[in-house]
């Protein structure tokens, strides 16, 4: 079996480079400041013939575009910005990327959809790679205009002159004006240069840009439309991060002095910010990576909820089941992520002959993985999910007094070590009961019981430093171990259970290879389940140890300063 991979590769076809309109595809352009577009168009004008490049004028255009997103940014959270735009009569939506793969140049991606109807409402019925990847994103948010521009658009054709005329690029004279939300009549108008790629090879329209920043004195623009429209209408977008980063520690170190209700408040309020990073991208599906980040904030608000019940205000932690909820949905759809890696890599593993055969199952799973992610859309557009998501801040903002008096007052660093300490013991009490007899589910149990420790000590590895972290890295390799074990004995299950009633698609080769697949993860199952006791003995004997000295340590002192603070 392969090594088990926290970030296994999304179910999603690769982007094809130089997309076409109503595609996705790449757009590469170079944007320069033009404080004088006439100078500009003159120089282009007496310049028909750069090198091998010939420089012809088009027909003017007049564009009207609007700016689009929820009142959450949930698109723009995704890492796009949604465009829609008339033009020659004709209206089309795009979903542009936020970010460049390339410093000197505007590298997105870019995804667009021609549109029949008018204005907004045309989106809501497109069922193209714009209209299905919005409604998945926005889910039951509607969308707002964020603001509008008109654009005045010279255009100029860059051709090759040695292929019969080959169209590379298109260099475009925009004179575009922005209303303003500050109540001034006059707009924010934005004269600049755009140099756009069309085909696979940027370089020839590259040439000309430098030649028009050395014939014009231009300089690269320092913001896109998308910044300025912003600008204009007085919006502030949230801070835009990667969805796909690793989740982030919940809290710097914990205080002496801080009360375990104020630091439970604090940690979910932080846990809601990174829900809000990553929720948009998994809704678009095309990143394991920010599903996977999604499902450890839930997780970790699970266990926070769990642990901190009875310090949080009446309510909150009877909210528990529809975090459930999702929770289960967010692990279907990981475990078929997993699943279709594994199958990906054995694939790679064998003949050309064998690779075709084997296509048939990895489209079973994509369909039932396509199923998961419905199942998830509608988990987390479900009115208890929305409800408690959209109030928990209010109630965490306004909170009632925890319901047990002991609990108002209490400081983090005095309880933590009972709750820590009572997970661990739980972890025990399972991992002792293992021998080499043992069931996978027996060991799953273990595995289970380790993550919910890892995920708990989380919660405080600032505050304990080298003795938390060395205990977690012990805690992640036990965890990895077992859930290799695991992954392995469930697909070699899933693999003979469907090979027992197959699908009319799976032929007899088909169903040898997944017999030959099967045999090949029960092994490895069996193999991994004796590596247990190794990494067991490290969590036990070497790392909780050290790290239940540390904590009993700040707790007195935490008693210490709430006694000192007392007062008499």
């Amino acid at each position: 079996m392969p090594p088990r991979s926290r970030h296994p590769t999304p179910a999603r076809p690769a982007l094809a480079n130089g997309g076409a309109p109503g595609g996705d595809g790449r757009e590469i352009e170079w944007q320069l400041a033009a404080p004088d577009l006439g100078a500009v168009q003159r120089w282009l004008e007496q310049h028909t013939v750069l090198d091998d490049l010939s420089i012809e004028p088009l027909p003017l255009q007049q564009l009207e575009d609007t700016y689009l997103d929820t009142p959450d940014w949930r698109i723009f959270r995704a890492g796009f910005a949604l465009r829609l735009r008339q033009k020659d009569g004709r209206l089309e939506a795009t979903l542009k990327g936020l970010h460049s793969a390339r410093e000197d140049a505007a590298d997105r991606r870019e995804i667009s959809e021609a549109l029949s109807g008018a204005g907004a409402g045309a989106l809501a019925h497109a069922e193209g790679p714009v209209g299905s990847r919005v409604r998945q994103v926005a889910g039951v948010k509607p969308l707002r205009a964020l603001f509008h521009i008109r654009t005045s658009r010279q255009r100029f054709a860059v051709r090759k002159r040695r292929r019969a005329g080959g169209l590379v690029g298109e260099v475009a004279l925009d004179e575009a004006r922005f209303p303003r939300a500050d109540g001034h009549r006059h707009p924010v108008v934005l004269t600049r240069v755009e140099l756009e790629a069309l085909g696979s090879d940027p370089a020839p329209v590259e040439h000309v840009a430098e030649r028009l920043r050395s014939g014009c004195g231009l300089q690269p623009a320092r913001e896109n439309k998308f910044a300025v429209g912003l600008r204009s209408a007085s919006l502030e977008p949230p801070r835009l991060q990667d969805p796909t980063r690793k989740a982030q520690a919940v809290q710097p170190a914990v205080e002496a002095s801080t009360r375990a209700s104020d630091f439970a408040a604090a940690a979910l309020r932080h846990l809601l910010e990174e829900w809000r990073v990553h929720e948009p991208a998994t809704r678009l599906g095309e990143s394991a990576e920010a599903l996977h980040a999604l499902r450890v904030t839930a997780r970790r608000m699970d266990i926070l909820l769990s642990l901190f019940d009875i310090y949080l205000p009446p309510g909150v932690g009877a909210s528990r089941p529809r975090l459930k909820t999702l929770l289960d949905a967010l692990g279907a759809v990981r475990d078929l992520d997993i699943r279709l890696q594994t199958l990906r890599e054995f694939q790679d593993s064998l003949t050309e002959g064998e690779r075709r055969a084997l296509d048939p199952l990895l489209r079973h799973v994509d369909d039932e993985r396509s199923q998961a992610r419905a199942a998830l859309l509608r988990a987390l557009d479900a009115k208890p999910a929305r409800e408690w998501l959209e109030t928990l801040p209010d109630r965490l903002a306004h909170p009632a007094p925890p319901r047990a008096a002991a609990a108002r007052h209490a400081p983090a660093l005095t309880v933590v070590p009972d709750l820590l300490e009572d997970r661990y013991r739980k972890l025990r009490k399972c991992a002792r009961r293992l021998t080499p007899e043992s069931t996978l589910r027996q060991h799953h149990k273990v595995r289970i019981r380790a993550k919910k420790l890892r995920y708990a000590l989380e919660l405080f590895a600032p505050t304990y430093g080298k003795t938390a972290r060395e205990t977690l890295a012990a805690l992640h390799k036990l965890q990895n171990k077992l859930g290799e074990q695991h992954d392995a004995g469930v697909l070699a299950d899933y693999l003979s259970r469907l090979a027992a009633r197959p699908p009319a698609s799976f032929g007899p080769q088909t169903l040898f290879i997944m017999g030959r697949m099967a045999q090949m993860q029960a092994r490895a199952a069996g193999r991994l389940g004796g590596k247990f006791d190794k990494s067991w003995h490290k969590v036990q004997r070497r790392h909780w140890p050290a790290l239940s000295s540390r904590m009993r340590g700040l707790r007195k002192d935490a008693a210490s300063t709430a006694d000192s603070g007392a007062g008499p």
